[in-house]
């Protein structure tokens, strides 16, 4: 009986660690999808050309502002789901409202924001 366990457990190892090295991992090198986003991850100055957005936390909320294009506005409508940021940039001078995705590399220095098909890549400072 023991000679047939000791089998047993080998495999069962090697099941695990292959597993655990390889599971779940997506192809931009994140477990399971990419690099989680946290909300203090994401405070702060980023900038991408003269393009730039200044992020707080109140009340464990993303808001701040953005200025895109020469425009300014208010960050508003936030939400963060585990790999993804969205949120919306609400133009001062007009009000029209600009849609943002994006995502945060490992280095949780890097943001790649999306919005109508354009990405843009934001350096925090």
């Amino acid at each position: 009986m023991k000679k047939l366990i000791s089998p047993l457990y080998v495999i069962l190892i090697v099941i695990t660690t292959f597993c655990t090295t390889n599971c779940g991992k997506s192809s931009d090198g994140g477990g399971g999808g990419g690099v989680i986003v946290l909300l203090g991850d994401l405070i702060g100055f980023w900038q991408s050309g003269n393009d730039s957005f200044t992020f707080d936390g109140q009340g464990g909320q993303l808001g701040g502002t953005g200025t895109v294009g020469g425009r300014s506005g208010a960050v508003t409508n936030s939400k963060i789901d585990k790999y993804l940021v969205t949120f919306d940039l609400v133009f001062e001078d007009d009000h029209s409202v600009k849609n943002y995705s994006g995502t945060i590399d490992q280095s949780k220095k890097i943001l790649k924001l999306t919005s109508s098909g354009a990405t843009a890549t934001f350096n925090k400072q």
